[in-house]
C-alpha cells in the first residue's frame, strides 16, 4: 500500500484500479460488515439506521452549506470539496475519489485533517463536558 502510494505520488503509476475491482471490494468490505449483525433484533437495527440517518441529514446540511461557500468564493472545485467534507467512511469517499477521478491527495488531505480533529479534539471536549457537568 505504500509502495503503491508512493508510485502515485511520485507519477510512476499514471492508472487508476479498474471499477470492477473497486466494486469487488466494497462488496467484501460489506459482507464483512454485514455479518457482524447476526443476532441483533429489527428493533435495533430499526433505532440504528433511525438514528444514524437522522444524523447524515444533519451532517449533510452542514456539508452542503460548508460546501457552498467554499465553491461560491471558488477555492476548490466543487467535486473535490464534495467528497473531502461529506459525512461518511474514508475509505468509501476515497473510493468515490478514485471512480469520478478527482485529485486524491486533496481528498485524503481534508479526511485525515478531519480524523486528526476528532482524534485530539474529542478528550478535550469530553473533559469540558465532564467540568461543566461536575462529575
Amino acid at each position: 500500500l505504500l509502495l503503491t502510494a508512493l508510485a502515485s505520488v511520485t507519477e510512476v503509476l499514471h492508472t487508476r484500479p479498474p471499477a470492477e475491482a473497486i466494486w469487488a471490494a466494497q462488496y467484501f468490505i460489506a459482507l464483512g460488515i454485514g455479518v457482524k449483525y447476526v443476532g441483533i433484533t429489527l428493533e435495533e437495527i430499526r433505532k440504528d439506521i433511525l438514528a444514524g440517518l437522522g444524523f447524515c441529514v444533519f451532517l449533510l446540511i452542514l456539508t452542503l452549506g460548508i460546501v457552498s461557500f467554499i465553491v461560491f468564493f471558488e477555492l476548490a472545485p466543487a467535486v473535490e470539496v464534495i467528497l473531502s467534507l461529506t459525512p461518511g467512511g474514508q475509505a468509501e469517499l476515497v473510493v468515490m475519489a478514485l471512480i469520478v477521478g478527482v485529485d486524491l491527495g486533496f481528498v485524503v488531505a481534508h479526511h485525515l485533517f478531519r480524523i486528526f480533529i476528532v482524534i485530539i479534539g474529542a478528550p478535550i471536549l469530553a473533559r469540558f463536558m465532564r467540568a461543566k457537568s461536575g462529575h
